[in-house]
């Protein structure tokens, strides 16, 4: 399984809701020319557009590459029936196998270096980024994993970071030379920017410019082999208020950090669909027809994934009508138009035949909505139409869904039914919201209401 070892998020700018360039890998793939500090421009396996990989380029020796190693590319179809995933694996070095190249992918710029066919003084990772002004709450992806038989318990590594300024590391070599390599100053090498001990590895003082600032990050691990589709999620900690000026993400299919020493032949990981997410934590009110107010003030999280522009995908989690003991599961809502009004972003949207499924229904027990909804991260109305017959629209059941980002103190416009539950007759409702005989109820769900009490019961 993965482990999110750092989690956390502050300060969300609610305006700015930037997204990872070519984050399902769909906009062109071409030749990859591996940096070196000596200015080589072999090419050897490919990138996707905004992506770099790690293939390594070899060592120039009597006019020709030895030892140019490619470490995966778009082998693998994509997650949802998409063209194109990556595929990453650690791979030997055609010339030198026991010499194996990490497989890993980032938005920075991949480098390695070593001297001679030994290979000493190896050293490597990703510099740079991307220039980028937002603060996500999370990187979430789609990904497949497989380990091959001589370490099969290398983790897999995600690592992303934000930061503003430069830091600068001098004389570090940047090439694989057969008797010495080249050395240049590089910009915001990761290790750099993360402050981590640079003992042992390559290269010179490090200085940081006047401006410059750790921001935010991720650090965590993926242990889990899957041969199917598995959602990874992971937060940002933050550690400063500032905006920042640059990210970079770098996915490695083994561990990026652990050095030369553990990484495993053979190690893959495939993935797709690479997207930064922003929460918004806040309150809901929710109001059933024919049962009145069932949620007041109810602790809640909305999220936004920006698809492309003016676009993006909502989803309310674990949408939970918690007075009734229903777990619906997640309502997602695709293709949500985002406007601006008044300096603040508004969502527009809407989804047809929504299936949710409580928590412990049958397979085929579930629940069909139309949903659609309007307004800000602050204020918005999600109506969710629970249909009791999906082909015919007029027989359905509303609940009335208000997110507000601060606790509603007068819910009068949403009226409670309040009943003397003693003396008032009990109604059952099934999930399709019809009210049914209680004393003929078929093995499931429903809602049991006596007054103003409203429960779940289970029938077997």
């Amino acid at each position: 399984m993965y482990s999110a070892l750092l989690m956390g998020a502050i300060g969300l700018n609610a305006t700015a809701q930037q997204q990872l360039p070519n984050s399902g890998f769909e906009d062109g793939w071409a030749a990859c020319k591996p940096w070196t500090s000596d200015g080589k421009t072999t090419e050897i396996g490919e990138n996707p557009a905004n992506w770099c990989i790690s293939h390594v380029a070899g060592m120039y020796v009597f006019g020709k590459w030895n030892g140019s190693t490619s470490v995966g590319g778009k082998d693998t179809p994509g997650y949802n029936n998409s063209n194109y995933a990556v595929n990453i694996i650690n791979s030997p070095n055609p010339v030198v196998s026991s010499q194996i190249v990490p497989g890993y992918i980032t938005l920075g710029t991949t480098w390695s270096t070593a001297k001679g066919a030994a290979a000493d003084n190896k050293d490597g990772g990703s510099f740079g980024g991307i220039e980028f002004t937002s603060r996500p709450t999370g990187i979430e992806f789609m990904y497949k994993r497989s380990r091959g038989t001589e370490k099969p318990d290398e983790k897999s590594t995600v690592v992303a970071y934000l930061w503003k300024g430069h830091k600068t590391q001098a004389a570090v070599p940047g090439n694989i030379g057969l008797m010495s390599t080249t050395a240049k100053d590089m910009v915001d090498r990761d290790r750099c920017v993360l402050d981590m001990d640079m003992n042992g590895y390559q290269g010179g003082k490090v200085t940081p410019s006047s401006d410059f600032e750790f921001i935010g990050y991720i650090n965590t691990e993926i242990t889990e082999n899957t041969e199917e589709w598995k959602k990874f999620s992971a937060n940002f900690t933050y550690d400063s208020d500032a905006t920042p000026e640059y990210l970079n993400v770098i996915i490695a299919a083994g561990d990026y950090f652990g050095g030369a020493s553990v990484v495993g032949k053979n190690n893959s990981l495939t993935i797709d669909d690479v997207r930064v997410f922003y929460n918004y934590s806040g309150y809901l009110n929710i109001k059933m027809e024919p049962l009145g107010l069932i949620a007041e003030n109810q602790d809640a999280t909305i999220q936004i994934v920006p698809t492309e522009d003016n676009k993006c995908t909502f989803t309310l989690p674990n949408f939970n009508l918690a007075s009734l003991g229903l777990n619906l599961g997640d309502i997602v809502v695709n293709n949500v138009t985002i406007s601006e009004k008044d300096g603040e972003k508004c969502y527009e949207g809407s989804v047809d035949g929504l299936k949710l499924q409580p928590e412990g229904a049958a397979e085929d027990e579930y629940i069909v909505a139309n949903v659609s909804l309007s307004g800000t991260t602050n204020n918005m109305k999600i109506a969710v139409d629970w249909l009791s017959d999906p082909d015919d629209p007029t027989a359905k059941t509303p609940i009335e869904v208000t997110f507000t980002k601060e606790p509603v103190d007068d819910t009068s416009g949403i009226t409670n039914i309040t009943v003397d539950n003693s003396n008032a007759p009990v109604e059952f409702y099934n999930l399709q919201g019809i009210r049914v005989n209680g004393d003929n109820l078929t093995p499931g769900i429903y809602v049991r209401r006596q007054g103003s009490a409203v429960s779940k019961i289970l029938v077997k």
